[in-house]
């Protein structure tokens, strides 16, 4: 076997191993062994290997003001800890996917590894759904929150994949799995009973839509299909709303709060004090580290407000206002590569563009009113994001049909 076919092999179980909870020992062997197999490929480096993803300098600067948070936070070696895993594993993370996606067979690798993934992890899902929602928070699925970020993530490469394969005049057999793929993450996603998922669902439909009706020559763009796109929109909107408050409606039957009573709004006016503290240096790198002050503040209320349930807001919490410079110019540098990649002709890099605007949008909208772009979840979004850069930078053969979507 070849070594970079090794090293694509290793990054696409890891992260298909993000997906479940309760893998964090295979998750770091699987991590470790990537980037063994990643610096060996860069010694003796195929052609045309780029070694660093074209985001690297802002994730860089982001992650020194992180460390450099341990000179002034309440809490250092907490901060350490986290910044090791937010940091520098989310970092290696997207190193290792970006070197293994590179590899010669890595179209074939990581779909099939991460599809197959996904499907067992929404199968379980459906099966704890169903034995309860006690058990349903412990399964392997890793819970409502970590399995919702990880649709959010994936569901707009499995899209644009179902896209593509018409485009590009893939078996009938091979659309049908793909959808169905689709179709049994929607199912699964109802299961997480979270909100903010269809929010993020219907962010992610729109922002793919708005790009492929882009791809459309001017002069086909009639008044027509710009009908017909704007009420595929307002359709998904309105489903994806309809959800939403069926899902409200089951919440509060098993004792949720409305959404005008939601306990964040008590919350945030709180957050925004703190952060006026210290508006600069923010407290210190690491989600939580005033949870002592905020359990206290809020126990009688709510005992899951340890943590700012917002990133940006939780961005100037931790750093102050150079993090959260820093964030979202790591953020823009996502959305330009996304939308360089989603200009080009080729459709099959268009996609992994699209895909990428996509995915950012989706996570944006799922972490408004938490902050769950931690841990696995972490992992494997700067994993997508590092196979999507690569994959948008391959010499791909153009799609057999010639129209543009």
């Amino acid at each position: 076997m070849r070594l970079d076919t090794a090293a694509a092999w290793v990054a696409a179980l890891f992260l298909a191993s993000c997906l479940f909870g309760g893998t964090v020992s295979l998750r770091l062997l699987l991590l470790g062994t990537a980037l063994v197999l990643a610096a060996a490929v860069t010694f003796r480096p195929p052609e045309k290997l780029a070694l660093l993803p074209p985001i690297w300098l802002p994730f860089v600067l982001w992650g020194a003001w992180a460390l450099a948070s341990l000179a002034w936070s309440v809490e250092p070696e907490r901060s350490l800890k986290e910044w090791r895993n937010e940091v520098f594993y989310t970092g290696a993370a997207l190193w290792v996917c970006y070197v293994g996606a590179q590899a010669l067979h890595a179209v074939r690798i990581f779909p099939y590894v991460v599809a197959a993934a996904v499907a067992a992890a929404c199968s379980t899902a459906l099966y704890e759904f169903a034995h309860g929602l006690k058990r349903y928070a412990e399964g392997w699925h890793g819970g409502p929150g970590d399995h919702s970020s990880a649709l959010l993530t994936l569901m707009p490469c499995v899209a644009i994949a179902g896209w593509y394969a018409s485009r590009a005049g893939w078996p009938r057999s091979a659309g049908f799995a793909i959808w169905s793929l689709a179709a049994l993450m929607t199912v699964s996603a109802y299961t997480t009973l979270n909100r903010t998922l269809w929010l993020g669902f219907a962010a992610e439909f729109v922002v793919l839509g708005a790009l492929l009706l882009a791809r459309v020559p001017r002069v086909l763009r009639s008044a027509r299909v710009r009908l017909a796109a704007g009420a595929i929109a307002l359709a998904v909107i309105v489903g994806c709303g309809a959800v939403l408050i069926s899902i409200q409606t089951e919440r509060v039957r098993v004792g949720a709060k409305a959404f005008e009573r939601d306990h964040r709004l008590v919350l945030w006016p709180e957050i925004v004090g703190y952060i006026e503290a210290r508006p600069l240096t923010g407290h210190g790198f690491g989600r939580g580290l005033l949870r002592d002050d905020l359990q206290q503040r809020f126990r009688q209320i709510d005992e899951n407000l340890w943590h700012a349930h917002n990133m940006f807001l939780e961005a100037l919490l931790q750093l102050g206002a150079p993090g959260l410079v820093l964030l979202l110019i790591l953020l823009g540098a996502i959305v330009r590569e996304g939308w360089r990649a989603a200009r080009q002709a080729n459709e099959a890099a268009a996609g992994c563009g699209m895909a990428l605007l996509g995915v950012l949008a989706g996570v944006l909208a799922r972490n408004m009113t938490d902050s769950l772009l931690v841990r696995q979840n972490a992992l494997l979004f700067w994993g997508v994001v590092g196979v999507l850069l690569a994959f948008s930078a391959r010499p791909w053969p153009q799609a057999s049909k010639s129209a543009p979507v």
